[in-house]
């Protein structure tokens, strides 16, 4: 007897307790390296902990052919697209690769990619009106890895199918093993939700169009004209705008003071690498360029 495809809350709860076992090793290592080697050290490696973390825990699980935390916790195991067997190794150590290495080496690239153009070797062999073009089609190029992790989101929400892109790409999917444990009565509101996100997403592109193509700039507006391109150096990972009052948190990221203080009253952790942070612990930064 085949067993039933699990659904969005499911694959949610697995998620949701697999991050929180994450955070917690996290968190461990941080207050070990900072006591045993001190905070300079910590803040030189602390850009690579989250993938050592996470490549550790799936090691040690998925790749051993063994649930995760949040899998046995919610009843569900892996099964390949047509939940007929197990993934085979390879798709499981592909799955693994791309879930752990995969934003990073995006995040990285495009760096570098950046860098090249205005400064490397690209700068060299480009036109100065070609390399100003490319450098402001670097955050729109950035937002649109966000806006294709959105709607791989919405997707999951109506169809219960893939979470995680990793997951699509091999694949794998989910199936009950204790049926029980199923909450079929919640179906029904996640595919509102992904209708909600879809909407969300169709208006975010349509006043995105509107003011690309309809609304002109003013010549004598310069911090309209300026706003098209914002220095990544300079940029808040939260508002996208060139920071205002730099602010840094324990673990060394960058924003500006009132956007990391309102993010800390929803959620108290650092938005780019999920350090526990307080508000107490911000620091603003004076004359910092």
């Amino acid at each position: 007897m085949p067993f039933h495809q699990a659904g969005a809350a499911e694959i949610l709860r697995s998620v949701q307790k697999d991050e929180s076992f994450l955070s917690h090793l996290k968190s461990s290592i941080a207050k070990i390296v900072q006591r045993s080697s001190g905070t300079r050290t910590w803040l030189n490696i602390h850009q690579y902990s989250d993938v050592i973390c996470e490549l550790a825990y799936y090691s040690l699980t998925t790749l051993c052919l063994r649930q995760t935390l949040g899998e046995e916790y919610t009843g569900i195991i892996q099964v390949d697209h047509n939940r007929r067997r197990l993934p085979t190794q390879f798709e499981r150590t592909v799955m693994v690769i791309l879930q752990c290495f995969g934003p990073k080496v995006l995040q990285i690239g495009l760096k570098k990619f950046e860098n090249s153009v205005r400064v490397g070797c690209f700068s060299t062999y480009l036109r100065p009106e070609l390399k100003t073009f490319i450098l402001q089609q670097i955050p729109t190029l950035q937002y649109s890895l966000t806006l294709v992790h959105r709607i791989h989101l919405a997707i999951f929400y109506f169809s219960s199918g893939f979470y995680h892109i990793s997951k699509r790409m091999t694949g794998i999917k989910y199936v009950l093993i204790r049926e029980w444990l199923g909450d079929n009565a919640a179906s029904q509101s996640f595919r509102m939700l992904g209708i909600v996100l879809f909407l969300h997403i169709m208006l975010t592109l349509s006043y995105a169009a509107y003011t690309n193509f309809f609304v002109k700039p003013k010549s004598d507006d310069k911090k309209t004209v300026s706003s098209c391109y914002v220095d990544s150096r300079k940029q808040c990972p939260l508002c996208l705008e060139e920071r205002c009052h730099s602010s840094v948190t324990p673990c060394g990221h960058l924003f500006c003071w009132q956007c990391i203080h309102e993010s800390l009253q929803t959620l108290q952790q650092c938005p780019l690498c999920r350090h526990h942070v307080l508000p107490s612990q911000v620091v603003p930064l004076l004359n910092y360029d």
